[in-house]
């Protein structure tokens, strides 16, 4: 199942679709594959890169955008994926991305902001990005 996702998202490689387009064409389906993920548990073993990438996308406040860069990012990511043959990450951001493209979409539609999820997701993605920054001055004390 997670190749068919991995699949439908990659069918979308040389397409740009705006954030309306995304939601009439594909709603559906994300929905399915996001219940699907959740209930195999998905959903909680992969529960930090969710909540990472889904604070990832609040630095865009304009949820259009936020959906539009998102569903972007996800199929770059996938088509890396595919291109280097990498399956554990195909695996992880086919999982991921769906999660959140169905997030986003919910939010979309009701314009409703799930602010439990927004907090946890923002205070997941500091803590990754203080984690990055521990390890990049790390790396530039070694460089003087």
């Amino acid at each position: 199942m997670i190749n068919e996702i991995s699949d439908y998202l990659y069918n979308f490689k040389n397409k740009v679709m705006e954030a309306e387009n995304i939601v009439e064409t594909c709603e559906d389906k994300i929905l399915n594959y996001a219940l699907y993920l959740e209930k195999e548990g998905f959903k909680k073993d992969y529960e930090e890169n969710f909540f990472t990438i889904l604070g990832y996308t609040y630095r865009l406040d304009n949820n259009k955008q936020r959906l539009f860069y998102t569903f972007q990012e996800a199929i770059y990511a996938i088509d890396l994926d595919k291109l280097m043959k990498n399956e554990d990450s195909l695996k992880l951001n086919t999982i991921v991305y769906i999660l959140v493209l169905d997030s986003i979409i919910k939010e979309y539609k009701s314009s409703v902001i799930n602010e439990v999820e927004k907090t946890k997701a923002l205070n997941t993605y500091n803590v990754v990005q203080q984690r990055q920054a521990k390890e990049n001055q790390k790396y530039h004390m070694y460089q003087n």
